[in-house]
C-alpha cells in the first residue's frame, strides 16, 4: 500500500513493519522536471516511516542549501575557490594547506552550521597537547579558520562566525633575542657586500648579492633570466619566481611584478658574472641565451631552491652571520668520517630583503618608493620597517643628548 502526497511517498513493503520512502524534488541543474529522490527503507511502524520521510525532506533541503557541508568539505571548497580565482599566490595556498589540514583533523567531521566556539577552543587545546602545536601555530590556525568561517557567513551558510567568541588567541610577541639573531643589520649588510666581491663567483653567490643589493625575494632571484637584466639601462625586470615546485611561475602578488633600478656596482658585478658564466656554459657545450638563468647551477640550469638554502645556511655561518648549536660526527657508507651540523641560528634569505629595506630607510628614501622597489603589496609592510628604523634613530638621538649633557656639565 502506497501513501503519496505532493512532496513525498511512503510505500508499505511488509505490513506494519517495513516501509520505503522517497521525496518529490523540484527541477534543478541536472533535472529539467520534477523527479524522485533515491528511496530509503525504514524498519518500524507507519508513524515512524512518516517521521523518517519528514526528516529525509529536511536533510535533502539542507543538502541543497549547503547546510550539511562539513568543516573539512568547506575547507576544501574554500581552498579550491581561492586557487581558481587566482587572487592568492600558489605559495600562500601551499602554506595555508598546513593550517587547513589541522582544522580538518580536529574539526573536519562537524557540520559547519553546528560548529560552536567551545568546540574550537577544545580543538586548540588538543592541538597543543597531542601534536605539540606552538602558540604561534595555534594563532595561525585560528586566523585561517576565522577567515574561512567569515566567508561561510557572507555566503549565508552560517548565522555567525563562532571564532569571534574565542578569546585569548593572540599572536605571541617575538622573542627579542631571536629577532636580533635573525636580523642582518645595516652595518652587517655593508660589510657582507664587500666580502662578496672577493668570493669566487657562481650562481649562488650571485643570488646572495642580489638579495643584499636589491632586496629580491629568494624565488625572484632564482627566477631571473638574462632577458630580465638590462645592463645598459641598469634595470632588473621581475617577471617570475622559482620555488619548491621547480617551475617558473608568476610573482607572489600583482605588485611583485615590477622593474627596479640597480646600482653601478651591481651592474659591474653582473657584467663580470655574465662573461664568466658564458665561458662556463661554452665549456659545458651549452650556449648562453636570453632564457638562461642568471643564478645558474653547475648543470647550467636553475638552482634548486632547497639545495640553495642548505648552501646558504652554511655560507652565512662561514661569513659569521649565523651559527649551529649542534654538531654530530658520523661515518658515511664509504667509511668517511663526516660532521653533521644542526640547530641553525641566524638570518634566512628574506633577512637580506629586510636589510635592503632598512638601508633604504636609513638613506632617507620615502616609503612609497621602498614599497614599489621591494614589491610590497601593502604600504603597512613598508611602514613597519620605517617604524623600526625610527625606533633605532630615536635611541641614538637620546644617547646623543646624553653625551651632550655630559659635555655641558663639565
Amino acid at each position: 500500500m502506497t501513501k503519496r502526497d505532493a512532496s513525498g511517498q511512503v510505500t508499505e513493503l511488509e505490513r506494519g513493519h517495513k516501509y520505503s520512502i522517497r521525496v518529490r524534488l523540484a527541477p534543478d541543474s541536472t533535472h529539467a522536471s520534477w523527479h524522485w529522490s533515491k528511496s530509503r527503507k525504514v524498519i518500524g511502524n507507519k508513524n515512524e516511516a512518516v517521521a523518517a520521510l519528514v526528516a529525509y525532506k529536511q536533510e535533502l533541503s539542507d543538502d541543497a542549501s549547503g547546510k550539511n557541508v562539513t568543516v573539512k568539505e568547506y575547507a576544501e571548497q574554500f581552498q579550491a575557490n581561492r586557487k581558481a580565482l587566482g587572487k592568492v599566490s600558489s605559495l600562500t595556498l601551499d602554506r595555508d594547506r598546513h593550517e587547513l589540514s589541522r582544522i580538518a583533523k580536529y574539526l573536519g567531521d562537524r557540520r559547519l552550521i553546528d560548529l560552536e566556539s567551545a568546540e574550537i577552543e577544545n580543538a586548540y587545546l588538543k592541538m597543543a597537547k597531542e601534536d605539540g602545536v606552538s602558540p604561534d601555530g595555534i594563532h595561525k590556525v585560528h586566523m585561517k579558520l576565522s577567515q574561512m568561517l567569515r566567508k561561510a557567513y557572507l555566503e549565508g551558510l552560517i548565522d555567525r562566525n563562532p571564532c569571534d567568541a574565542v578569546e585569548g588567541i593572540t599572536r605571541p610577541k617575538p622573542n627579542p633575542q631571536k629577532k636580533r639573531e635573525r636580523r642582518v643589520t645595516k652595518e652587517q649588510a655593508i660589510e657582507f657586500i664587500q666580502k662578496l666581491r672577493h668570493e669566487e663567483a657562481d650562481g649562488r653567490i650571485v643570488a646572495v648579492w642580489l638579495g643584499v643589493a636589491t632586496g629580491l625575494r629568494r624565488g625572484e632571484a632564482l627566477a631571473l633570466v638574462w632577458e630580465d637584466v638590462d645592463l645598459d639601462r641598469q634595470q632588473l625586470h621581475i617577471r617570475k619566481q622559482y620555488g619548491k615546485e621547480k617551475i617558473l611561475k608568476d610573482p607572489k602578488t600583482v605588485k611583485s611584478h615590477r622593474t627596479i633600478s640597480i646600482d653601478g656596482q651591481t651592474v659591474e658585478f653582473l657584467s663580470r658574472w655574465k662573461t664568466k658564466q658564458a665561458a662556463y656554459f661554452n665549456h659545458a657545450g651549452v650556449r648562453q641565451a636570453d632564457s638562461s638563468p642568471v643564478c645558474s647551477n653547475e648543470l647550467c640550469d636553475f638552482l634548486d631552491p632547497d639545495n640553495f638554502s642548505r648552501w646558504r645556511r652554511n655560507f652565512f655561518v662561514k661569513e659569521g652571520l649565523a651559527h649551529y648549536t649542534m654538531e654530530k660526527k658520523y661515518v658515511d657508507s664509504r667509511g668517511v668520517e663526516r660532521i653533521k651540523h644542526s640547530g641553525y641560528v641566524g638570518p634566512n634569505f628574506h633577512a637580506l630583503r629586510h636589510a635592503q629595506a632598512t638601508l633604504l630607510v636609513a638613506g632617507g628614501i620615502d616609503p612609497k618608493t621602498v614599497q614599489a622597489r621591494l614589491g610590497h603589496e601593502s604600504l603597512n609592510t613598508t611602514l613597519n620597517i620605517y617604524a623600526e628604523e625610527v625606533g633605532e634613530n630615536d635611541r641614538k638621538a637620546a644617547d646623543f643628548m646624553g653625551r651632550l649633557f655630559e659635555t655641558t656639565s663639565e
